[in-house]
């Protein structure tokens, strides 16, 4: 019996010694917003931070703005190296009329498998790796793009 009662504690010991604390973190991808991202020469009193938290079968992101006016749309752009341009591949926010000026949180939500068709989670992933995908926000005084960033491991 005192070697059961042994086991059992040595069982719990290893168990608490497997507790979340030294659990393995979800990767989590960040794209810092601003306009000298867009190009040469192109200003603008905003900027962002996008954020992914990749949970396996879903990634989960945020978008805040700071001192953003007329808002209109942002996404997902790749595959494209920095500096270059690309197709939308996936859509974050999407108004539906161009905002006021915002800061803070304008959006989140998740990508999955099941709710975009236009690229699997371990292609976007890749496309997140390598550096190849791009956060864009749109507005009505510059409708190509405001501030961007490349979307990287933090």
């Amino acid at each position: 019996m005192a070697a059961g009662v042994l086991g059992a504690a040595v069982i719990l010991v290893a168990a608490e010694s497997c507790g979340t604390s030294t659990a393995p973190k979800n990767k989590t991808y960040i794209a810092n917003l601003i306009a000298a991202n867009e190009g040469a020469g192109h200003t603008s009193p905003g900027s962002g931070v996008t954020t992914f938290v990749d949970l396996g079968n879903e990634i989960d992101w945020t978008m805040n703005l700071t001192n953003m006016t007329a808002v209109f749309a942002s996404h997902i752009h790749g595959p494209a190296p920095a500096g270059t341009n690309a197709p939308v591949i996936i859509n974050l926010f999407i108004p539906n009329v161009a905002t006021g000026t915002v800061n803070g949180e304008v959006a989140h939500g998740s990508i999955t498998n099941a709710n975009n068709a236009n690229i699997s989670l371990d292609s976007l992933r890749v496309l997140f790796n390598n550096g190849n995908a791009y956060v864009n926000v749109h507005t009505t005084a510059n409708p190509g793009g405001e501030i961007r960033d490349q979307v990287h491991a933090q």
